[in-house]
C-alpha cells in the first residue's frame, strides 16, 4: 500500500493501533504462558520498590522461623529429659521409702537401683540434639556430664550423734595418740599417701584439719559440716578429685574408732560432675528480641538429685540413707520449677514463631498480587486483544483499497 497525503493520517493511526495491539498480545501471551506479569522489575515499576520490601522482610522472617524451629525442638528435648529426671526421681523416692521400712528393705537392692538412677541421669544430661549437647551452656560440642565424676566421691565421716567443733580435744573423744594413714588421689588422678601424726595429749580437731590441709600435694581434704548440711557438725576427710579414699592407722592410735569414722558417699553441694560453662543460649527471633533459652546441668535442681542418688548408690547406712531421701525430697519439689521455665521458654518462642507464620503467610499473598496475573482473566483478556488486533489489520487492509476512482464507481 502507497500513503498518499489524503490517507496518511488514517494510515499512521491505523498502523499505531495494530502495533500497540500487537504488543498488549505479545505481553498478555507472555503473562499467560508463565503466569507473571513481567520478566523484570521494569514491568512491574509501580510496584518495585514494594516488592523488594516484601521479598527482604520474607526472607528475614524465614529466618527467623527457622531460629524458632530449631530452639522450640532444643527446648522441648530438655523438656522430655526434665520429665524423664522427675519420674526417675519419684521412683527412687518410693524405693527409698520402702528400703527404710524392716520389713521390707531386703525385697530392695537400693544401691544397685540407685547406681542405674544415676547412669539414667548422667544420660539425661547428655541429651543430644543435631550436635549439641543441651545442658552443657555454650560448650555444646562436648558432654555436659563427666560420668565419671557423676557419683559422690569418696568420703569418711565422722559418728553422726557426736557433734564436733574445732577446739573439740582428742583427749575428750578417748583417742590414743597414733598417725593416719590416707591414700588418695588428687586432681590428676595420681594416687598420693599422706601420714598425720595426731597425740591425744595436745591435739584437738583443728589441728587435725590442719594437718590434712595443709600438705600441698594432697590429695584429700578435711572440713567440719552437717550431713547434708544438716545436723551436727561432723568430721568430714573426702578425696579432692571424685576419686577414691582409704584412711587406715599405722600406730598406735585408734582416731577412727573413737571418731566413729566411716567411709559414705560425699554428700556436700557439688557440682564437679559438670563440664559445660555458664554462658545460657541466646536465639534471634525477631528483629530486635533475642530470647535466652535453657538449663544447665549443674542446676540446683540437678545438682541435688544427683547428690542424693549418689550417696543411695554407695551405702546403706540408715541415716545415709534418710539425707539421699532428702536431697531426692528436695529435687523433686525443684524440678516442676525447671520444667517451669522451660515451658515459659518455649510459650515465649511459639508466640512469635505464630506471628511470623502469619506474616509469611500475608507476605507471600502479597508478593503474588505483585508478580502474578490471574491466568484465566489474562486469556479473556489476550482473546479481546486479539480480536482488536485482527480488526486493526482488516481496518488497515480495506483502507489500502481506497481510491478516486473506486470512490466515483
Amino acid at each position: 500500500m502507497v500513503s498518499r497525503v489524503a490517507t496518511y493520517t488514517n494510515h499512521t493511526l491505523l498502523s499505531d493501533l495494530a502495533i500497540r495491539n500487537a504488543a498488549k498480545v505479545t505481553d498478555l501471551q507472555n503473562q499467560a504462558s508463565s503466569g507473571y506479569k513481567s520478566r523484570d522489575y521494569a514491568g512491574i515499576a509501580d510496584s518495585a520498590q514494594r516488592l523488594l520490601n516484601l521479598e527482604g522482610e520474607y526472607t528475614r522472617t524465614e529466618q527467623y522461623l527457622r531460629n524458632t524451629t530449631q530452639a522450640k525442638l532444643r527446648l522441648q528435648s530438655m523438656e522430655s529429659a526434665v520429665d524423664s529426671m522427675m519420674t526417675i526421681a519419684t521412683e527412687m523416692k518410693s524405693l527409698l521409702i520402702q528400703a527404710s521400712s524392716a520389713q521390707q528393705a531386703d525385697d530392695v537392692n537400693i544401691k544397685d537401683e540407685a547406681k542405674q538412677a544415676l547412669q539414667q541421669i548422667a544420660n539425661l544430661l547428655n541429651t543430644n540434639l543435631d550436635g549439641r549437647y543441651l545442658f552443657a551452656g555454650g560448650r555444646s560440642e562436648e558432654p555436659a556430664v563427666d560420668l565419671d565424676k557423676i557419683g559422690a566421691p569418696d568420703n569418711y565421716m565422722s559418728d553422726m550423734d557426736v557433734a564436733l567443733t574445732g577446739a573439740t580435744t582428742l583427749a575428750s573423744l578417748g583417742v590414743t595418740t597414733g598417725q593416719l594413714q590416707i591414700v588418695s588421689t588428687d586432681v590428676n588422678g595420681n594416687s598420693v599417701t599422706t601420714n598425720v601424726n595426731y597425740n591425744a595429749a595436745t591435739d584437738d580437731i583443728d589441728d587435725i584439719l590442719d594437718a590434712i590441709n595443709s600438705v600441698t600435694t594432697n590429695g584429700a581434704i578435711a572440713s567440719l559440716r552437717g550431713f547434708g548440711g544438716n545436723g551436727n557438725p561432723l568430721l568430714n576427710i573426702e578425696n579432692v578429685g571424685n576419686g577414691s579414699i582409704t584412711i587406715t592407722e599405722t600406730g598406735a592410735g585408734d582416731f577412727l574408732t573413737q571418731l566413729g569414722m566411716e567411709k559414705i558417699p560425699n554428700p556436700r553441694p557439688d557440682a564437679d560432675y559438670y563440664d559445660g560453662d555458664q554462658q545460657i543460649l541466646e536465639v534471634r527471633i525477631d528483629e530486635q528480641y533475642n530470647v535466652s533459652y535453657g538449663i544447665l546441668a549443674d542446676n540446683p535442681a540437678f545438682q541435688k538429685l544427683v547428690q542424693g542418688l549418689g550417696i543411695a548408690a554407695g551405702t546403706e547406712d540408715q541415716d545415709a540413707m534418710t539425707v539421699a531421701l532428702g536431697f531426692i525430697n528436695d529435687a523433686i519439689n525443684d524440678l516442676p520449677n525447671v520444667q517451669g521455665q522451660i515451658g515459659l521458654d518455649i510459650s515465649n518462642v511459639e508466640r512469635f514463631e505464630t506471628r511470623h507464620q502469619d506474616f509469611k503467610v500475608f507476605a507471600a499473598q502479597a508478593i503474588s498480587d505483585i508478580e502474578t496475573v490471574d491466568v484465566p482473566l489474562t486469556l479473556a483478556e489476550l482473546s479481546q486483544y486479539e480480536t482488536a488486533l485482527q480488526a486493526s489489520f482488516i481496518a488497515i487492509s480495506r483502507a489500502s483499497d481506497l481510491s478516486l476512482a473506486n470512490y466515483l464507481r
